[in-house]
């Protein structure tokens, strides 16, 4: 399996006309819309903590990721108690996340025991100003790698959390190696020559060695697009998703992004960004 750095700069280029487009879709993202609706209900505080305990343990999932959030958002908003005895009190009775369930249960009470939640909860905006200090607290505090897709992920949404809060965001982190980002690196080149078919390569490109190079690679799009890989997370996960819903034809995806968000991506990118798929579009 070949990770191609030449192939992120010049993914890169495909990725500067779309720059402007970031910020728009951010706000367009269903998880973007949940957390927006959360922090309304629970005020920026109490949102923070709690979107950042669910991002934590929001994986292996029986649903896609947007409904899961969109969930997550409706049934919090009216739950009383702790932020601790609410997201518990979620993650024992939802249906959408009882996968693995112990581990993701012992992982909330691992957060709610940690000094981040103490501070937290004293100013729960307090890393709009460094998401990098977020990043390293978390990782730290968990005893997880900086490129663990679930820290990440809780950084990105806790952006999510400043933005709808009215805060500037300061600082950026890795773009994590999910399995959207692993399959939209086999798409698009990024990674040639995938052993024992996609979904095996993209597990694989999910877990060390391979994730860090990886993660290098995107680091490179981030760089040369002049998009910061938080927002540009909120891009390729939108893109990702609307093209597997399309049967990976970049035609169809460019109408039904446009349909859904209001926003055109020309075909010519989503050209690019499938042009290892094997379809004939």
């Amino acid at each position: 399996m070949i990770i191609d750095v030449q192939r992120a700069y010049e993914l890169s280029k495909v990725f500067i006309p779309l720059t402007h487009l970031a910020w728009i879709v951010e706000r367009s993202d269903p998880q973007y819309l949940a957390v927006e609706e959360l922090t309304r209900a629970k005020g920026c505080d109490q949102a923070a903590i709690l979107v950042i305990a669910n991002a934590l343990v929001s994986y292996q999932l029986n649903v896609r990721g947007e409904e899961y959030w969109r969930y997550f958002a409706e049934s919090i908003a009216s739950a009383n108690g702790t932020p601790e005895s609410v997201m518990l009190d979620f993650l024992l009775s939802n249906k959408y996340n009882n996968r693995l369930l112990q581990q993701k249960v012992n992982r909330v009470k691992s957060f709610f025991k940690t000094r981040l939640y103490k501070d937290l909860s004293i100013d729960g905006l307090k890393y709009c100003t460094s998401l990098e200090v977020l990043r390293d607290r978390l990782s730290k505090e968990l005893s997880s790698s900086t490129l663990s897709k679930t820290v990440l992920f809780a950084v990105k949404m806790y952006n999510y959390v400043c933005t709808s809060c009215g805060r500037d965001v300061k600082g950026d982190v890795d773009l994590p190696i999910d399995l959207r980002n692993a399959e939209l690196s086999i798409w698009s080149c990024i990674v040639r020559e995938c052993d024992n078919g996609e979904r095996a390569c993209a597990e694989k490109l999910m877990r060390e060695p391979y994730r860090a190079r990886l993660t290098d690679a995107w680091r490179t799009v981030c760089k040369e697009s002049g998009i910061p890989c938080v927002k540009l997370d909120a891009l390729t996960w939108l893109i990702t998703g609307v093209l597997r819903d399309s049967g990976l034809n970049p035609v169809l995806a460019g109408k039904r992004i446009m349909e859904a968000f209001r926003v055109e991506i020309p075909v010519e990118v989503l050209k690019e960004l499938v042009k290892c798929a094997g379809g004939e579009f």
